[in-house]
């Protein structure tokens, strides 16, 4: 998907000065912007919000960057509009009503107005002109139904298209280009009282609520994947005596019963595959969700023996919470066990060590241990950096 991503984008996105991550030629804001989006979401492993019950960070922080390159933004500067754009797309999902939230869930949806959020911020605009794009970003964002992941589709929830539209927004308010001043009022599609209720808290900021994945699949998937691991260490589970696993769960891990995926972006949406690599493997890397493994015999005699059910007393509480409890049956004896929030949840959170483990995993074989140890020391020093071109400049190879 990344590669295919990259070809499209240097055929059609003119030449330009935004950085495109992995490549020494640069492309427009607009370009760099979408290409960048579809890197991130394309392994599975972005961060995301559970209000917004999708990624904020693959729609804002590609705009950001892309923007904050052309205004020579210092590094506080850029890592405000981050903060801000987050704030934005979650609450643009969060105060959704019911019907557009249960039937419209994609990212691209809201992340269209986080993206156009930071950019408007890094570019200056007054209440008017981030008003006006804001209004231009609603007015052309994507409009996705619910279930690109059950078609195991490339697009992966229109992120790439979100920040697309969201740069190009704030570039066309920035030549007093007229959008919809009240496209935010309409309260058929959001509780308006909600977008706006505890703004300005910084205490209760969106961003402070980010998740991050160990595991490159989908999220919804990742209780289960804990659970399965738990079990397996502590009561020391052989793969060959396991007879069965039954996964209790919400009402939307249905969608991800695959116990047969053809490709990458269905293995990252099977709940099977999930935790059938996860119980042989023990973690779910890129290396884990490729082509080599979809079709390991192993792994789909195993994923064959998984079976999901809606718990009612969970589902109710989705998504504030994704749960699943795990059953496992062998000639020993059943095992089971809960998990309330999966690793990397807030109120679980990966340490330190965890999240610069998963930093060189994702980039120690593209860039080179010397080069990602530059990277996570120009991504740590951008609160006092004059702007951002030591890290984007990393960025190009």
């Amino acid at each position: 998907m990344a590669k295919i991503s990259a070809r499209f984008a240097h055929e059609q996105f003119a030449p330009g000065n935004a950085t495109v991550i992995g490549s020494e030629k640069p492309l427009t804001v607009p370009g760099a912007t979408w290409v960048n989006g579809a890197y991130a979401s394309a392994l599975d492993m972005d961060d995301g919000n559970r209000k917004a019950m999708g990624h904020p960070g693959a729609s804002v922080i590609p705009a950001a960057l892309a923007i904050a390159e052309r205004t020579g933004a210092r590094g506080r500067e850029f890592l405000a509009a981050v903060v801000a754009g987050y704030e934005v797309a979650v609450r643009a999902s969060a105060a959704r009503v019911p019907w557009y939230k249960d039937k419209m869930y994609s990212t691209g949806i809201w992340g269209v107005f986080g993206a156009t959020a930071a950019a408007g911020k890094l570019l200056g605009f007054d209440d008017a002109t981030l008003q006006s794009a804001l209004g231009t970003a609603g007015s052309h964002g994507s409009f996705p139904p619910g279930g690109l992941q059950a078609n195991h589709a490339m697009v992966k929830e229109g992120i790439a298209w979100s920040g697309l539209t969201g740069v190009c927004a704030a570039l066309l308010a920035e030549k007093n280009f007229l959008g919809p001043a009240d496209f935010l009022d309409y309260s058929g599609r959001w509780d308006t009282s909600a977008l706006v209720a505890g703004l300005g808290d910084l205490g209760k900021s969106a961003i402070l609520e980010t998740y991050f994945k160990p595991y490159a699949v989908c999220r919804w998937s990742h209780a289960a994947v804990d659970a399965v691991l738990e079990l397996k260490h502590r009561h020391q589970l052989r793969i060959e005596e396991i007879e069965s696993i039954d996964v209790e769960t919400f009402r939307e891990v249905t969608r991800l019963v695959n116990d047969r995926p053809t490709n990458t972006i269905a293995a990252q949406f099977s709940i099977q595959f999930a935790l059938a690599v996860a119980l042989l493997h023990d973690r779910i890397g890129p290396a884990e969700v490729s082509d080599a493994h979809i079709h390991d015999p192993a792994i789909l005699s195993l994923a064959r023996k998984v079976r999901v059910s809606v718990d009612d007393v969970l589902d109710r509480q989705f998504p504030a919470k994704t749960m699943a409890r795990v059953t496992i049956r062998t000639p020993r004896g059943e095992y089971r066990t809960t998990i309330e929030y999966p690793r990397g949840n807030p109120e679980n959170p990966l340490g330190q060590a965890e999240l610069e483990a998963k930093f060189r995993l994702l980039t120690h074989d593209l860039i080179g241990a010397e080069r990602s140890q530059k990277l996570r020391n120009a991504i740590r020093d951008l609160p006092a950096a004059n702007d951002v071109l030591a890290l984007t400049r990393l960025l190009r190879y």
